[in-house]
């Protein structure tokens, strides 16, 4: 089965406990001698196999890593691995899930073939927030519920308000529209460092 690496801990000696994440599961499995192998780091993309001992954790086998042209270029790698990191934290404790995650992955992979890494994650992230149903209309503050005006405070998890209610990136309403109806290349260039920040912050 193949499968992203969200997650990997060094547990005795070169051994790893790894999270990989597949069209449908969320595994935990165990790595012997994990250090030793190239294709265990995260984000990733293996094939692998799974020896499964019904008193135990299951094994990682067989690991082969589904490489991409632009894992070649570390700054692209890094801006993968930090959503990446984030993903994992967002779905802890999951085991079962919906196919969309692994999919979402997959779109990731070839959105960063030919787009800048920050609006290719950007983006993403706004169609992350759709499934999940937490797409931000931008009608109303979040702490007052008075209506938005063009004037906008974004904090984390996307949520938002007036300059005068909370603490966050301002924004024009339209600006954020588009980012929110995956149309994030009318984003300008400090618009998606704001915006990255904030997603660093947590999905």
């Amino acid at each position: 089965m193949q499968g992203f690496i969200l997650h990997t801990q060094r547990v005795r000696d070169e051994d790893l406990l790894i999270k990989v994440l597949t069209t449908n599961h969320l595994y935990t499995l165990y790595r012997f001698y994990g250090l030793r192998h190239s294709v265990i780091h995260l984000g990733n993309k293996i094939d692998f196999t799974i020896q499964q001992d019904i008193r135990e954790i299951g094994k990682l086998r067989e690991p082969i890593h589904l490489s991409f042209a632009w894992e070649r270029e570390s700054s692209i790698r890094y801006y993968w691995q930090q959503y990446l990191k984030l993903l994992n934290q967002h779905l802890k404790d999951i085991i079962i899930l919906d196919s969309f995650y692994f999919n979402h992955l997959e779109e990731g992979t070839k959105r960063l073939e030919k787009e800048d890494p920050k609006r290719a994650i950007l983006s993403l992230y706004a169609k992350l927030l759709a499934f999940e149903g937490r797409n931000n209309t931008l009608q109303s503050c979040l702490i007052c519920q008075k209506p938005l005006k063009e004037e906008i405070i974004l904090s984390r998890s996307m949520v938002c308000g007036h300059k005068t209610c909370m603490q966050g990136e301002t924004f024009k309403q339209q600006s954020l529209l588009h980012w929110f109806n995956n149309q994030g290349e009318f984003l300008e260039e400090l618009e998606i460092e704001k915006l990255w920040n904030l997603l660093m912050l947590g999905l």
